[in-house]
């Protein structure tokens, strides 16, 4: 028998054999077919994966970027397709609001200027969103409304039909309108970012009163501010609700084109000085509900125009509950000790003084505009000039004896022949310190001069922006040396607050007693009071002006007084609601997409 390590043939059979098996129902299965079978239905089945895969993400898309709420407030979603609509909705109305102006320029009613102001305010209110689509500030707006129709429905606060029906005309009326220049004169408080004394207010009525006298259609609004500084200069379109001075709005708008207005005093101190231009009547538009509901949908514009009218219902509502109700008030004694606003040095010592400062002449440049006087040439005549008026000014100022009549004369001569802008306040400069304000030939004159009397007079002193005379009033310590000198004060055994206060504070109207709303204090005061009984003086406070000592002399709940009141209707709604947000906010009753906030 021969041996070989061949392996053995196979048969047709028995390859046949090894490609076939049985199957359950004894017939013959074809693996080779079974296997391709299998392949196919993994195949197919990766198919369907795929486009299950794709048309979830599609949908998925399309729901994040359609149907996923835009905001949530307590259950009630607000779409995209609700900030679309009120999207719409606005830009339906700026145009409007351009296209109303256009007829008016062209009938007549209105000038070149105001057409202009008014296409101004339209291209402020038209929307941007035809390019960037809507974003999370539309929705918190939209949502903020809802939110407001809920909390209305929480106070009893309905919009009837007949209210609903004159909003929805007021929507498709301009409202009259009018052109005003205005200067707005500050308080020297104002002017150095703290809040207005008596004194300042009466100062800034005085010199308001002498503007207006001087506005008129040729007036140079930029000079007028410079003379009666501190003073801003604004033109602008003016409508009821356009600004947050009703008294004002009122004014200009019952006022004729060319008419002056007498100044009007703001709460916070400043006063309004306004020539009345050209104006618009209020223009109805008939057909303005129609298009709108046409372009926009009647069902969208209603809605849109109940939210907002039940919105400022909702905040007359809170408002005149918070004007109707008693606060709870301090009746608090004050010591200021001020702070000096040009200097971040607490420990500097300051001295105040005055100044007649005569600039040399200067040549204008090749603009038309005067030339510094560190421009000119030492040798320049001009300098010999400015000396020659300082000499003589100083002469004469220091011959008067009597201090207190040199001091006025001084400050009337400030007034007529100084080129400082000091020269309404008669020179005065203020505190200042000695290093970092003045420069060195002004500060020499004073630090070098500390055996001065009071209202002496000094110099003739060249600097380079003149020849200045000056007259020094005093020196103080520093604001850490006087604020320690009223604490010492007050701890001696028997002190007297109001004595103290007569003596040390450095409030421009003397010594303030008046009643605070607890809540609009400072939170560390606040928490002070807590623990005060009457007749305690609260520790030295840091209010940015200065250090504040407060006496608690009475506690009462009571009703505002005309100021808190005013301070009240403005910021009454917007406080209220930013405390009802909040909550809404932390239980989770408010929610916006944040994914709006991306675009």
């Amino acid at each position: 028998m021969t041996s070989t390590n061949e392996p053995p043939k196979e048969s047709l059979r028995d390859r046949v054999s090894h490609r076939l098996s049985t199957g359950k129902d004894g017939k013959l299965i074809d693996a080779d077919a079974q296997h391709t079978r299998n392949v196919s239905w993994i195949f197919y089945g990766l198919i369907v994966v795929v486009v299950v895969v794709i048309v979830g993400g599609l949908a998925y898309g399309f729901y994040e970027s359609n149907l996923k709420p835009a905001a949530t407030v307590d259950g009630t979603d607000i779409s995209r397709s609700d900030l679309s609509d009120r999207q719409k909705l606005e830009d339906f109305r700026a145009a409007r609001f351009e296209a109303e102006a256009r007829v008016a320029l062209t009938a007549g009613l209105i000038d070149a200027t105001l057409a202009d102001t008014r296409f101004g305010v339209a291209a402020s209110l038209a929307s941007d969103k035809s390019v960037s689509g809507v974003d999370g500030n539309d929705a918190s707006e939209l949502a903020g409304l809802v939110f407001r129709e809920q909390l209305a429905a929480d106070e009893g606060v309905e919009l009837t039909e007949e209210e609903l029906e004159a909003a929805i005309a007021a929507d498709g009326t301009a409202p009259a309108s009018r052109w005003a220049d205005v200067l707005i004169v500050l308080t020297p408080e104002q002017a150095e970012g703290f809040g207005s004394s008596e004194e300042g207010i009466a100062d800034a009525q005085e010199r308001a009163a002498a503007a207006a006298a001087e506005m008129g259609p040729d007036a140079d609004l930029d000079a007028l501010a410079e003379t009666y500084s501190p003073a801003q200069v604004q033109s602008f379109y003016v409508w009821e609700g356009s600004t947050s001075a009703p008294e004002f709005e009122a004014a200009v708008l019952a006022a004729s084109e060319g008419d002056v207005l007498d100044p009007i005093g703001q709460p916070t101190g400043e006063q309004l000085v306004a020539y009345i231009g050209t104006g618009a009547p209020e223009m109805p538009d008939e057909g303005f509900v129609e298009a709108v509901n046409s372009e926009v949908g009647e069902d969208v514009h209603r809605r849109n125009v109940e939210l907002e009218a039940l919105s400022e219902k909702l905040e007359e509502h809170i408002t005149e509950q918070a004007l109707a109700a008693e606060y709870e008030q301090a009746l608090l004694g004050e010591i200021q000790v001020a702070r000096n606003p040009f200097t971040a040095d607490d420990d500097a010592g300051e001295a105040r003084a005055s100044h007649i400062i005569y600039t040399p002449e200067t040549p204008l440049d090749e603009e038309g505009n005067p030339t510094a006087a560190a421009d000119l040439p030492a040798d320049d005549p001009a300098w010999d000039e400015a000396e020659a008026l300082a000499q003589a000014a100083f002469a004469e100022l220091s011959a008067i004896e009597d201090p207190d009549e040199r001091a006025e004369a001084f400050a009337e001569r400030a007034i007529a022949e100084s080129d400082g802008p000091s020269a309404p306040e008669g020179g005065d400069l203020g505190w200042f310190p000695e290093e970092g304000v003045m420069v060195p030939e002004f500060t020499e004159a004073i630090w070098g001069n500390i055996d001065a009397q009071a209202n002496d007079v000094l110099g003739p002193v060249q600097t380079e922006f003149g020849w200045h005379v000056i007259m020094f009033h005093e020196f103080r310590s520093s604001l850490n040396a006087r604020t320690r000198e009223v604490e010492r004060a007050l701890a001696e055994e028997g002190a007297d607050f109001e004595v103290i206060a007569a003596e040390y504070t450095e409030d421009p109207d003397g010594p303030v007693t008046e009643w605070w709303v607890v809540e609009n204090l400072d939170g560390a005061l606040i928490e002070q009071l807590q623990t005060m009984d009457v007749g305690d003086v609260a520790p030295a406070t840091d209010e940015g002006d200065g250090y504040y000592f407060y006496q608690l002399q009475e506690m009462d709940t009571r009703p505002l007084d005309e100021a808190d009141a005013t301070l009240v209707e403005a910021n009454a709604f917007a406080d209220w609601f930013e405390l009802q947000l909040l909550n809404a906010e932390d239980e989770g009753r408010f929610t916006v997409d944040d994914a709006l906030y991306e675009q």
